[in-house]
């Protein structure tokens, strides 16, 4: 069973480290070296002279990259919230509007239906949606008659994560029709070849040759990233990761097209491996949204 330890003044983490480490006669201690801070690790150096200490390079994260099914019941539940946020959100979208407002609405609804947000939400209008990891906290966009925008979010539901990116368009160009039903038909083949494909760096190198067939530009960061009690986990799917695809792992699949001070498009879903195919838990829909003014 699980032994819950209090940390408290004068029970601290290293007195209770010391009674485990005696108790269960342990020589090796594993750490997770990217959390652990310079000053802890000094002073377990020092308390314990004749323990290993030995950096586990995120085993645990790794161990987690792989989820049981009551941890993708959560990661489904959280994304059919997002589906939800945005029936309600979207259509009140108006000319008028600035980005704030809208990211207001975003997290006001999200903890209105007793949820939490997963992460900062991105909204990016016009020449802001251009810019792939624009923070909208430092920005001022005002959606006018002829607006693209760009809603990056998630919401935390028992802990875990869910992410998706959704395009809106107030009255939007043939171009930018055009070019975004390549962007969504390379998003949809992207996903429909994981798990018949199985290494994360042929996934993401598939994707990025799919739009410069298309004669779109290749993006500027990684295919995606897992998901789970943290938005950003294993598998990485990019063409520096190592990792392998396989059943029950949650992950994004987020290809995007960006003209610099012009505008740009993003199409995310979190997927879910299961019986060696991908699919998305996201499932707003994915046709052009368009508004009448």
């Amino acid at each position: 069973g699980v032994i819950l330890k209090l940390i408290e003044p004068g029970k601290g983490l290293f007195f209770h480290l010391e009674v485990i480490i005696k108790e269960e006669r342990i020589h090796t201690l594993g750490i997770e070296s990217e959390d652990l801070r310079v000053h802890e690790y000094e002073k377990l150096k020092t308390l314990f002279l004749s323990l290993k200490i030995t950096p586990l390079e995120r085993t645990v994260m790794r161990l987690r990259a792989i989820k049981e099914n009551i941890e993708v019941e959560n990661i489904q539940k959280s994304c059919e919230t997002t589906n939800q946020c945005l029936e309600d959100i979207i259509p009140s979208i108006k000319m008028g509007d600035t980005e704030k407002k809208l990211v207001f609405g975003i997290e006001r609804w999200i903890k209105e239906h007793g949820f939490d947000l997963g992460f900062d939400p991105i909204v990016a209008v016009d020449a802001n949606s251009a810019i792939p990891h624009y923070n909208t906290k430092e920005g001022n966009g005002i959606v006018n008659s002829s607006s693209i925008i760009l809603i990056d979010f998630g919401v935390k539901y028992q802990n875990y994560m869910s992410d998706i990116t959704r395009m809106v368009f107030m009255k939007p160009t043939d171009e930018m029709i055009n070019i975004y039903r390549k962007l969504l038909e390379a998003q949809e083949k992207t996903i429909d070849i994981i798990g018949k494909e199985t290494d994360p760096k042929i996934i993401d190198r598939l994707c990025r040759e799919s739009l410069v067939e298309k004669q779109l530009p290749n993006f500027p960061h990684s295919l995606g990233h897992g998901v789970g009690l943290e938005i950003h986990e294993y598998p990485k799917l990019s063409k520096m990761s190592d990792d392998t695809v396989v059943n029950n792992q949650a992950f994004t699949v987020e290809p995007g097209v960006y003209f610099p001070n012009k505008w740009g498009m993003r199409i995310e879903d979190t997927v879910v491996v299961r019986n060696g195919r991908a699919e998305a838990l996201t499932k707003y829909t994915k046709k052009p949204t368009i508004l009448s003014i």
